[in-house]
């Protein structure tokens, strides 16, 4: 008797099994799947990060790295025997940042659009590195000690904005339905 009810509980598992894997997606049942609705935000999001990163680095900072820029003569004309010591390692920061941001927001983009599941952890230090790489620009700026006033002004508003990606898209990518159905497997 216990033979037959085992075997009975094995088939009914196995037919469950089965029933599962031919029963299509029910948005009502399931919830939301795939990247659609909000998750296209984030996808728009790193091509622009991408795209404004490379801007900023191939026109910006590294042409301000040579010493017969226009940039560096702009930004430190007034006090360019001081640019060797105190701009170089802005620049420098800068110039790795944007570089290493440009190759990771790359590879996010690949394994979002291939929607494995460490999607949502990659998204969630892509946002918290960039609100550290925002901190620490504003922080070198604010020791420069002729720092231009726009430039940190405009440094202070990354720190806001990248506080505020982080406050809405982290929870977002921790406790979203969407994202859950969409990158577990």
């Amino acid at each position: 008797m216990q033979e037959l009810v085992k075997e009975q509980v094995g088939q009914e598992e196995a037919e469950n099994e089965q029933a599962e894997m031919k029963m299509e997606w029910n948005e009502a049942i399931h919830g939301p799947r795939g990247i659609m609705g909000w998750l296209l935000v984030p996808i728009i999001g790193m091509v622009f990060s991408m795209l404004s990163s490379a801007f900023q680095l191939f026109t910006k900072t590294i042409p301000a790295l040579s010493s017969d820029s226009e940039v560096v003569r702009f930004e430190t004309w007034s006090f360019i025997e001081i640019y060797d010591s105190e701009w170089t390692t802005i620049l420098i920061f800068d110039a790795v940042f944007y570089g290493a941001l440009i190759i990771y927001t790359g590879y996010v983009l690949f394994e979002f659009l291939r929607v494995k599941p460490i999607v949502p952890r990659l998204m969630i230090i892509l946002y918290s590195v960039n609100l550290l790489a925002a901190i620490i620009r504003t922080y070198l700026l604010s020791t420069t000690v002729d720092a231009v006033s726009e430039e940190l002004k405009a440094s202070y508003w990354s720190i806001a904005i990248a506080a505020g990606i982080c406050l809405v898209w982290i929870p977002y990518f921790k406790l979203s339905v969407r994202v859950d159905n969409t990158f577990s497997k």
